[in-house]
Formats: structure tokens, C-alpha cells, sequence
């Protein structure tokens, strides 16, 4: 992580009267974290699969944000 371990991680804690939240030792936090930054990979599952929709969904919201600063323009 980017800190030492014990390292008090100021606001965190946003109710009060909770204890100062510490930062923990890397092989303390699960693996799953570690991976979270890591974009997600849509299997191929063909014509009309998971990874083509999220596709055509990603360009149809670029064209509509195209759209939309044309127009203000």
C-alpha cells in the first residue's frame, strides 16, 4: 500500500467518536483488493455476448456525449 502499517488514516472515520482507523500490513488486506484497479475482461460469449453489448453501450454513450458538446457549441 502507499503507507506503513499503523499509520493513522485521517478521514476514514466519519462518525464520531470512532476510533482512528489504521492502516494495516499488505498481507493483512484480502487479494481480491489488489486487483480491484484491474479493468474487467467480458468473455466472448459471440453475437450479442456480454463483451459486445458493453461495447455498443461504451459507444453509444461517447456518440451521445458527442452529440451533446456539438450542440452547445
Amino acid at each position: 500500500s502507499s503507507c506503513l502499517a499503523d499509520t493513522k488514516l485521517e478521514g476514514v472515520n466519519y462518525l464520531k467518536g470512532q476510533a482512528p482507523v489504521l492502516a494495516l500490513a499488505d498481507d493483512q488486506y484480502p487479494e481480491w483488493l489488489w486487483t480491484i484497479l484491474h479493468p474487467k475482461v467480458h468473455a466472448d460469449g459471440g453475437l450479442g455476448g456480454k463483451a459486445e453489448r458493453v461495447k455498443r453501450r461504451a459507444e453509444n454513450k461517447q456518440k451521445i456525449k458527442d452529440r451533446n458538446f456539438m450542440s452547445t457549441q
